[in-house]
Formats: structure tokens, C-alpha cells, sequence
């Protein structure tokens, strides 16, 4: 998938997801805007922004930390890693460090676009421009 593609629809999806917490924090009828529950929607709110970054960044690590090893070994991290962090672990750290990865996965696919249009103009004006070393 087009890294600008792949972008544009994770951003959508992130600002659909605030846009809903921040509705569901204002529709509650018992909201009152004192420190305790803005700091709350604040912390709800980049969480909702950011775990499908997150998400992808974690998968992204996967599949760079699983794809060199065989079957065998990749099944005996994974389980170890299953073993030690558990499912409700695993859900509560991603939910931690949600807004660190999901700002780093932003940096990453955005570095990935501007190097993939500079590799592409580089490219094309080789082809396109004459060296003065020609014969």
C-alpha cells in the first residue's frame, strides 16, 4: 500500500476515534469541567488518537524482530513473550506507551514518504538531465 494512502487513512481513523471520545466525554451528563475530568478526557483522548499508530508500529517490530528466524523460533519467542507479559499485560502496556509509539510510527511513515519522493526525484532527473561528462 501507498505509504501516503497508508497515512491519510490511519489519520482519518485517529481523528474519527478523538472526535468520538471527545463526544462521548461531552454527552455525559454528569461531566463537569473541573481538573480531575478534563485530565482524564485529555489522557482518553490521545489514547484514542493513538493506539491504531501504536498498533501498527508493534506490528511493524514484529515482523522486523520475526522475519530472518525459522517457524520453530519465532513460535518459541512469541509464547515466551506470551508467558511473560500476558494478554491483559500486553493490552496495558500498548496502552501505555501508546502515545510515545504512535508518535514515533508518524515520524517513521513520514520520513518513509519524503525519502521514497526524494529517491523518485533524484531518479528521474538522472534520466532526465544530461551530465556534463557525456560524451
Amino acid at each position: 500500500m501507498n505509504k501516503i494512502k497508508q497515512l491519510l487513512i490511519v489519520l482519518t481513523i485517529c481523528i474519527a476515534l478523538a472526535g468520538l471520545a471527545v463526544l462521548l466525554c461531552f454527552l455525559d451528563p454528569t461531566f463537569i469541567p473541573d481538573a480531575y475530568r478534563v485530565t482524564s478526557m485529555v489522557i482518553v483522548v490521545s489514547w484514542a488518537f493513538f493506539i491504531i499508530p501504536s498498533l501498527l508500529f508493534a506490528v511493524q517490530l514484529a515482523i522486523k524482530y520475526f522475519e530472518g528466524k525459522s517457524p520453530e523460533h519465532a513460535f518459541r519467542d512469541g509464547v515466551r513473550i506470551g508467558v511473560i507479559a500476558g494478554f491483559g499485560g500486553i493490552l496495558v502496556l500498548s496502552l501505555l506507551v501508546s502515545p510515545i509509539t504512535g508518535i514515533l510510527w508518524y515520524i517513521n511513515t513520514v520520513k518513509q514518504i519524503v525519502l521514497s519522493k526524494k529517491n523518485k526525484n533524484q531518479y528521474s532527473d538522472n534520466l532526465n538531465g544530461d551530465d556534463i561528462f557525456d560524451a
